[in-house]
């Protein structure tokens, strides 16, 4: 493990590498180098304003593949974010060769993102039941959306969720394994966290499609109303209506679920939400 500096700042990497294409954008500000993507992601500041660049080509610490995969990956994923551009998707500037990789340049956003290994709750429970309702009605508006187009998620966790509690507006993030379908189930264990994953995902040879994803949308309504681990009815403040909504979602039999995305959304826009207490 070596420590080097972007801008006074310590990037951690397996072996020396040049860095120096960071300044093409300005100064950097912000770096994330313990993704297990093979990604160093880093937040710079130029002329064009505030940019959130994700870069394949680093020895990065916790990626135990192969370099050059990790680049092809970020390459191919650059189809993505052109493909399903969206008011709830963060906006992909350019997608560049640099230094010895590939890079991916976003918009920056100050979002709160909501993975587990960031202190997201506060954030979450800082909003009243109204806003967490419509926070999920983004994210399956905009897998509406993603389906309507044939792609289909692919490692769709809260990780991929920002949230501007301010505006009450989502950002989704991370989506570089979607893929157009049809998909099957290539690993047996898929990639994503096992708080989103359907039993499909851990079959090898099962269909992955928006039916697999209206699983992990369903554990994403408790991420903002409840709890995404145990999705228990004890730490539910939604609705009883919205709570039958999600637990449909979530059956372990794909025929239960309901059969589309577009399902899932209507059946949420539908569902009484619960009455706001009086303050």
């Amino acid at each position: 493990m070596i420590v080097t500096e972007l801008d006074g700042l310590p990037v951690r990497l397996r072996a020396p590498h040049d860095l120096s294409f960071a300044a093409r954008w300005g100064r950097v500000f912000a770096v994330l180098d313990q993704q297990d993507s093979g990604n160093l992601c880093l937040g710079i500041e130029g002329p064009a304003g505030r940019v959130f660049v994700k870069y394949a080509g680093a020895p990065t610490p916790r990626y135990d593949g192969a370099v050059g995969t990790a680049v092809a990956n970020l390459r191919r994923s650059a189809e993505v974010y052109r493909a399903l551009a969206h008011p709830s998707l963060v906006r992909l500037r350019e997608a560049v060769d640099v230094g010895a990789g590939h890079a991916l340049v976003f918009d920056w956003t100050d979002a709160t993102p909501l993975g587990r290994q960031y202190d997201r709750w506060h954030v979450v429970r800082s909003l009243p039941v109204s806003a967490r309702t419509n926070a999920v009605q983004q994210i399956y508006d905009f897998h509406v959306h993603a389906a309507a187009r044939g792609w289909v998620a692919i490692d769709l966790y809260d990780g991929s969720v920002m949230l501007d509690a301010d505006a009450g507006r989502v950002t989704l993030c991370d989506l570089d394994l979607y893929e157009r379908g049809p998909v099957v189930n290539r690993m047996g264990r898929m990639w994503g966290s096992t708080r989103f994953m359907s039993p499909e995902e851990y079959r090898l040879g099962a269909p992955m499609d928006e039916v697999t994803n209206v699983f992990a949308l369903g554990a994403l309504a408790h991420t903002f109303l409840g709890d995404d681990a145990t999705k228990s009815r004890e730490a539910w403040v939604g609705s009883n209506a919205q709570l039958e909504v999600a637990a449909r979602a979530l059956h372990a039999e794909r025929d239960a679920r309901w059969p589309s995305i577009e399902a899932l959304a209507e059946a949420w826009r539908g569902a009484e939400p619960p009455r706001e207490p009086r303050g």
